[in-house]
């Protein structure tokens, strides 16, 4: 068991609130003891839709690529169906069990493997087309290293991950907190 003050101490917030977030999904805790651990986790994954695994390809396998490549394999409620790289020097190589695919390939792959996300570690030239190709191949989610102004249909979802803003954020944070 695990009580409402525990999780609020984890995530930086009160008790209370953890309460009042919980039960907008439903009645996970019982009073006066908590929140079984398990259930409430099962609950969770349910809410965010990660209690089926989620396939996704990826799109740029350089250093960062094969890096994001290498944590997501040890990620359980994600299944990289493919990974794509314009260089051809790699086609064919192995980022732990994920084979490298031609980029010119990912329509196709799509349509016999669809995906619900796409992560791009690839530099802004030719992010556009690769956008274009995912969302024509069904996917509902895109991931974004790359920098770049990019337009999405309607359905799709675009998160950029900016690593230098991520850090001076952070830098912020830690200096504000030394005053």
């Amino acid at each position: 068991m695990v009580r409402s003050g525990q999780l609020a101490r984890r995530c930086g917030t009160s008790a209370s609130l953890v309460r009042k977030d919980l039960s907008y999904f439903g009645g996970f805790g019982i009073k006066g003891k908590g929140y079984r651990v398990e259930s409430l986790i099962d609950s969770i994954e349910k809410i965010l839709g990660i209690n089926k695994p989620v396939g996704l390809v990826l799109i740029g396998v350089g250093n960062l690529g094969s890096a994001i490549l290498r944590y997501l394999q040890s990620v359980p409620y994600f299944t990289i169906l493919g990974a794509f790289d314009r260089d051809q020097k790699k086609w064919g190589k192995k980022v732990g069990r994920i084979e490298i695919l031609p980029v010119l390939s990912l329509g196709d792959f799509l349509r016999e493997h669809p995906a619900e996300l796409g992560v791009i570690a690839i530099p802004p030239d030719g992010v556009q087309d690769v956008v274009n190709t995912l969302s024509e191949g069904g996917v509902k989610g895109v991931l974004s290293f790359a920098l770049s102004e990019l337009e999405v249909p309607e359905g799709m979802v675009l998160q950029f991950v900016d690593i230098a803003a991520e850090l001076e954020f952070l830098y912020y944070k830690a200096n504000k907190s030394k005053k």
